[in-house]
């Protein structure tokens, strides 16, 4: 039983201290070599993530090998007594790592917000042009959707936690409201020439500002910007209960930010995303209730840049001596960092929904679901058509 309770302290003890069982070397100046020996796995990554900055900052200031010995000793001081003093262990690796995850959730975020857009209850508007058949009314139609893109927030907040960064009481899932313009123009039967699809166009936009979003989000802003439009073809209209059956495609494209910045330093991301869907619909219509259900393919390619500028080293570690401050200067601990994240990814969605067509007013409420990132979409769409 005592080795049973030995063991189990000696292993508590060594889980309480940081790993110094790296090294890694620099070069610099006129042929200056440093290798540092037994240092934490945190200050390697950080040296090998941003060596250039590093060799060429040492460079400029002149940094001698005797001053780098000093700063090895002051660095492993710092970690070791930030370590005991329960602070992270790793802020480094803490903070890039949660940048890099919350690029990945804004890649899957991205493309689900844009998957609301555009979405109208009938499979196909009808014609916007109609010669030699008769008397008709030109189909089109225009209006505003307004939908919810959910963000978690926790990746982004456990990079300011290493960083010691006050993003107040920023939540760790936020849920942004969108707000889209849209239109559909039906399509053209001259005679025999018969064209039954229609074009939509849609434009959304985000800023947490002009939202009044600033005092609940302290010094985080969002914004974003998309543009977008699809075609669609009736494959099949039986004239039974205003039954359709459509096929088409689209483009979307979305770019925006997110950015932190108080007195502990900044952080921003910049994010863009094309989006190409393949999609398909049914829709019936009982009285005034159209239900629909239907199928998109989305071909997404997005592009997540992030930055921390400012990092206030002496904070993080918690060590404010004169060294550490030596330490900083000198350009061996970086304060501007940046990384990022791109990548093509094929997301099957399946989305429904019901209108209520009260004359030229469309009411329609509609759902979605990504199988590949197994997130939940919804949006409501006021609408005037004929």
């Amino acid at each position: 039983m005592k080795k049973i309770i030995s063991g189990i302290c000696a292993a508590l003890m060594l889980a309480s201290l940081p790993l110094f069982a790296d090294s890694v070397t620099i070069n610099w100046g006129d042929g200056n070599t440093h290798t540092f020996n037994d240092v934490p796995a945190d200050f390697v990554k950080l040296v090998n993530d941003n060596r250039s900055a590093i060799e060429t900052a040492l460079t400029n200031n002149s940094v001698s090998e005797t001053d780098i010995t000093k700063y090895e000793a002051e660095i492993k001081s710092a970690y070791t007594n930030m370590t005991t003093a329960m602070g992270t262990p790793a802020p480094y690796t803490t903070a890039v790592n949660g940048l890099n995850n919350f690029s990945d959730d804004l890649k899957n975020t991205l493309p689900n917000s844009q998957i609301q857009q555009n979405v109208w209850a009938t499979s196909w508007i009808g014609y916007l042009v109609q010669i030699g058949n008769g008397g008709f009314c030109p189909h089109f139609g225009l209006g505003a959707n307004i939908g919810a893109a959910s963000l978690d927030m926790s990746s982004f907040k456990s990079m300011g936690e290493a960083f010691k960064m006050d993003l107040g009481g920023l939540p760790s899932k936020l849920v942004l409201p969108t707000i889209t313009f849209d239109a559909r123009l039906g399509g053209v039967r001259v005679f025999d020439l018969n064209l039954p699809f229609d074009i939509g166009f849609t434009l959304s936009g985000l800023n947490s500002s002009r939202l009044g979003l600033d005092k609940a989000l302290k010094d985080v802003k969002f914004d974003f910007f998309s543009i977008g439009f699809d075609i669609r073809y009736c494959l099949w209209e039986p004239h039974i209960l205003d039954t359709k059956l459509s096929v088409g495609a689209g483009f979307y494209y979305t770019k925006g930010s997110v950015n932190v910045d108080n007195s502990s330093a900044c952080a921003g991301l910049d994010f863009k995303s094309t989006n190409f869907t393949l999609n398909s619909q049914i829709s019936t219509k009982l009285l005034f209730f159209r239900p629909f259900v239907g199928f998109r393919l989305m071909f997404t390619n997005s592009k997540v840049d992030w930055y921390v500028k400012n990092i206030d080293w002496t904070d993080v570690l918690s060590d404010s001596s004169l060294t550490m401050t030596q330490v900083v200067n000198s350009g061996l601990l970086p304060r501007n960092i940046a990384g990022g994240a791109d990548g093509f990814k094929c997301r099957p969605v399946v989305q429904g929904g019901f209108a209520f067509d009260l004359g030229v007013i469309d009411l329609t409420f509609s759902g979605s679901y990504d199988f590949s990132s197994t997130i939940w979409g919804a949006a409501f769409s006021l609408r005037f058509s004929l």
